[in-house]
């Protein structure tokens, strides 16, 4: 294989947003992915505006009819509310089946002359030193970049004794032909259920479901009959019904809802980029949208050292921020109840903090200044909802208040992405 400045591997929409920017500075790229066909994949298909306009500024296009425009979401908290829209600040959203994304991608890294794609080969070891193995070829190169995703062979080769992720949840996915979604344009949230469900059109004919399902679900003979009667109610009429046939149908996919501190961006020459160097938990969509920024942000760096510096600290923020919205829309205890009805109320009648959220959840705001002051004003309204809750005595009162204290310190420390049920696996989560 010729030997080209840096070699790439997986050709996913991060890969090939790495190949790209690389190439637009300069950089022979060599793209090597092992399964080129992804048809059928279920995995990010929501770009929010921050990875849209990141591409923008790497000169991709995104083709006109193959993708959805969205502009922004929908929450339905159920039990007769009405339902709380949340608008993008500016620009907006496109979501699209994985594969067609990959291929929008992979189809550009083609007709750029600095790129070759190598297809069916498996980059399989990568040293700090920039030698890894294709194909069972040692190459030696300035730069190997692991865009593998969460079972990147990369990051395995540079961190052999890491922790594996934390699963927080089972994400079950299906897609629905013909039927109408409430409010075209946005993405739906649906509450009531054992989890939160994203629903979002993909293409014109076509709608994607994502239930978060809790690790206790049932097993494998009772879940069909588990999700259609836990979710079924939850959705609206025409909704359900293609749901409920999907489900009797067989045609779930299943994901793992998993954190894994995006902390560890590579070491030495080789380079991580989108859930190779770490992932947060689907409900806030931000997988795709942090890999093209991870892409854009390693061709702009003048080191490795400063690209792993500066996505490590531009990271923070949307971690914790994915981190606490599953857990404000799944948790049952006092605290996150607080929260959640002070949350929901903040976006019923503040322009300005509902504004800041989406910003937030967007990663169009990375600020720790921001996010600070989003978590003060929801947290001010969870204490006053449990004061002034007139079904609660005063021992509940003093243990909303304790859930919201340590709450808070959930969300401002090291283990932020996993449940506190769960921290004897903190290991997971405190390094690579």
């Amino acid at each position: 294989m010729e030997v080209a400045e840096a070699v790439v591997a997986g050709a996913g929409p991060a890969g090939c947003a790495a190949a790209l920017a690389l190439a637009r500075r300069g950089t022979h790229v060599t793209l090597v992915e092992p399964r080129p066909e992804r048809g059928g994949r279920f995995a990010g298909e929501w770009l929010h505006p921050a990875g849209v306009a990141a591409l923008a500024r790497l000169g991709v296009s995104l083709p006109s009819g193959a993708f959805v425009e969205k502009r922004g979401f929908l929450v339905h908290p159920g039990a007769g509310h009405t339902p709380i829209e949340l608008p993008y600040s500016q620009g907006g959203a496109v979501t699209a089946p994985h594969h067609v994304f990959a291929g929008a991608l992979l189809a550009q890294a083609r007709r750029t002359g600095s790129v070759t794609v190598v297809l069916g080969p498996r980059l399989t070891d990568a040293t700090a030193r920039g030698a890894c193995r294709v194909a069972g070829e040692l190459l030696h190169v300035p730069l190997v970049v692991g865009a593998d995703g969460r079972n990147s062979a990369v990051r395995r080769a540079l961190y052999r004794n890491a922790a594996p992720p934390v699963t927080l949840s089972h994400t079950a996915g299906l897609v629905l032909r013909d039927v109408p979604l409430p409010t075209e344009g946005y993405g739906h949230i649906f509450l009531g259920g054992p989890g939160p469900a994203l629903v979002y059109r993909i293409a014109p004919a076509l709608v994607r479901v994502c239930l978060d399902v809790p690790l206790s679900r049932p097993g494998a003979g009772q879940v069909r009959a588990y999700l259609e009667g836990r979710f079924t109610g939850h959705l609206p009429a025409e909704l359900a019904e293609a749901f409920r046939r999907g489900v009797r149908a067989g045609d779930v996919q299943w994901s793992a809802g998993q954190f894994r501190r995006r902390a560890c961006f590579g070491r030495g020459r080789v380079a991580l980029v989108g859930d190779a160097a770490g992932c947060g938990h689907p409900l806030a969509a931000q997988g795709m949208t942090n890999a093209v920024l991870d892409a854009e942000g390693l061709a702009a760096a003048t080191d490795l050292e400063g690209y792993r510096k500066a996505r490590t600290q531009a990271s923070r923020v949307p971690e914790r921020v994915a981190a606490a919205v599953h857990r404000v829309l799944t948790g049952h205890d006092r605290a996150s109840l607080a929260l959640r009805h002070s949350l929901f109320a903040l976006w019923r009648g503040d322009a300005h903090e509902r504004a800041r959220s989406m910003r937030l959840l967007a990663l169009e705001e990375t600020r720790r200044g921001a996010l600070c002051g989003s978590v003060a004003h929801i947290a001010a309204g969870a204490l006053a909802y449990a004061v002034r809750d007139e079904r609660s005595d005063l021992l509940d009162s003093v243990a909303t208040v304790t859930g919201l204290t340590n709450w808070l310190l959930w969300l401002a420390g090291s283990h932020v992405g996993v449940p506190p049920r769960r921290l004897v696996r903190k290991v997971a989560v405190m390094g690579c």
